[in-house]
């Protein structure tokens, strides 16, 4: 069977060396792989300089590990991989590396592939495999350009940083953002730290000590939503908002405290925080100057700010990145509502005119990077694009990507607001009838530009859904 051939192309603003080094640093693949296609690393022995990597994957319901092999690596130039077992009857992919002048260069990628099968699989599969290792490039593309512009904003020495919360949805694309930069950074986990971690525990009040680290981002909290199988939004329990307050509160005033204590604190705290602060707040817009709410997440999310008076009150930097709903397949509500789409269900929920603010993962990311490098920035921060969309837009922008011309066959069932309200109560104001409208002037003048300030091409990035004309 013959070999099929793919070649993408990529030019970015930076010297060679960052961008290889950017490519040879721990987390250039999880950043790298993308959201739609999720994958993880079982075993790694070695680097790019000739190691092995084990791939955990899915090839439908079927889980299958894929085990190739780095070789030919030559520094600032190439190094090339292979698979040694698989899904295919072969892989082979060239990373190679230009210089175009001092300050920008270029990256291509060959891959040379043979499908299992020969002509059945071929016949079958080929346009299939074809059409998924284009979407996966534009996403590659996508994330190398701008994770490289953003990274070039800092010139200093590299960082020392701590994370809470490194596992969920935002830390697991933080850490190997900071990573591919260079900077050093240590989970703050509960239970035993093994190598490279750090402990706290909240029910004894106590954490490893973070003297000398140069930063603290505090994302850890009692997730507002675990969906069954994804998909299934469930109700707040008692039990469940106790969690989501005090989980917040104690443990961002256990932070604070303690590097209040230090005689070597951080220079910076950045702590997630949320839009939810305001509440249902209908058509106004929303700056950061406006007061708290009066629902039971709005005085949630008003506590867990002021749990960080002592670090303040010690002179340490802290910004409150109030973070609207983040849009990633993997988590929150694009993956319980881009499950439901898919089954042919995104219709407008009470109306659909109530406002949903909303932000990119990768803008989140880029944001907390941004908010580290910043020494101006601190106090609350609006975390969202600068276009907010009512909710029938939201899931009808959504059934458009996924369906096409047939998207709106998905909408035309609504949901009435008191059937989500009887269903899941005051959570259900939460994820879908709160009307939040946020204002993202402060973040914007500060100098952060958005990766994706329109919802469509948001969408078409995390879920895989480029049109033909973006790829290539």
């Amino acid at each position: 069977m013959a070999t099929s051939t793919y070649k993408s192309e990529l030019e970015v603003p930076v010297p060679v060396d960052q961008l290889f080094s950017w490519h040879e640093n721990p987390g250039a693949f999880e950043r790298l792989t993308p959201p739609f296609d999720p994958v993880s690393v079982k075993k790694r022995n070695g680097g790019i300089d000739g190691g092995e990597v084990h791939i955990q994957m899915n090839l439908g319901p079927i889980p299958l590990t894929w085990v190739a092999r780095h070789h030919d690596y030559i520094k600032n130039q190439q190094f090339f991989d292979e698979q040694v077992s698989g899904p295919f009857a072969s892989w082979n992919h060239k990373h190679l590396f230009e210089k175009i002048d001092s300050k920008s260069s270029k990256v291509t990628d060959k891959i040379d592939y043979k499908l299992p099968l020969g002509v059945i699989g071929e016949t079958f599969g080929g346009a299939f495999a074809k059409q998924k290792i284009k979407q996966m490039f534009a996403y590659r593309r996508n994330i190398t350009k701008n994770d490289l512009t953003a990274q070039s904003n800092y010139s200093g020495k590299a960082l020392d940083i701590a994370v809470t919360g490194g596992s969920g949805l935002i830390g697991s694309q933080l850490k190997p953002f900071l990573t591919t930069a260079g900077h050093s950074v240590e989970n703050i986990v509960r239970g035993r730290p093994q190598k490279g971690e750090l402990g706290w525990n909240l029910e004894d009040k106590t954490m490893s000590n973070l003297s000398g680290k140069d930063v603290v981002v505090h994302l850890a909290g009692e997730p507002i939503s675990k969906p069954l199988g994804g998909m299934i939004p469930l109700p707040w329990t008692s039990w469940k908002r106790k969690e989501i307050l005090e989980s917040r509160v104690n443990g961002t005033k256990l932070i604070a405290e303690h590097i209040a204590s230090l005689n070597n604190p951080p220079k910076v705290l950045i702590c997630a925080s949320a839009v939810g602060y305001y509440g249902d707040r209908g058509e106004d817009l929303l700056s950061e100057d406006e007061e708290s709410g009066n629902d039971f997440f709005s005085h949630v999310v008003s506590e867990w700010e002021k749990a960080a008076q002592p670090a303040i009150d010690a002179g340490i930097r802290v910004v409150f990145l109030r973070i609207a709903p983040v849009m990633s397949p993997l988590g929150g509500a694009l993956q319980v509502l881009g499950n439901a789409a898919k089954l042919g269900s995104s219709p407008p929920v009470a109306g659909g005119k109530q406002w949903w603010s909303w932000v990119s993962i990768d803008d989140v990311v880029g944001v907390i990077y941004h908010s580290i490098i910043n020494d101006k920035l601190s106090g609350p921060v609006n975390v969202a694009s600068p276009n907010p969309v009512r909710q029938g837009e939201w899931a009808s922008t959504l059934a458009k990507v996924i369906w096409g011309r047939f998207g709106k066959l998905t909408g035309l069932i609504p949901i009435p607001g008191f059937a989500l309200k009887t269903v899941l109560g005051e959570f259900g104001d939460v994820l879908a009838l709160s009307s939040i409208k946020v204002d993202s002037s402060k973040l914007i003048d500060s100098g952060y530009n958005f990766r994706f300030e329109n919802l469509e091409d948001c969408f078409r990035h995390l879920l895989g859904k480029r049109t033909a004309e973006e790829l290539q």
